[in-house]
């Protein structure tokens, strides 16, 4: 079997820092709709902040696929 082609390094540490970049806009965007009592779609951005840092920290480790 011919093994799978991974990314460049450089690519893995550019998609990285696009996520971790997504991760911060998340949790302020999170942050605001806690304030103006909107729950419900500030649990949903702090989830989608949690998933960016799980895909920043993979694509960092190069484990991503």
């Amino acid at each position: 079997p011919i093994p799978k082609e991974k990314g460049s390094l450089m690519e893995r540490s550019i998609f990285g820092f696009f996520t971790a970049f997504l991760c911060v806009i998340c949790i302020l965007a999170g942050a605001q709709a806690f304030r103006k009592k909107r729950y419900g779609l500030s649990a949903l951005l702090w989830l989608n902040a949690f998933t960016n840092l799980v895909n920043s920290v993979h694509a960092f480790y190069m484990t991503l696929f």
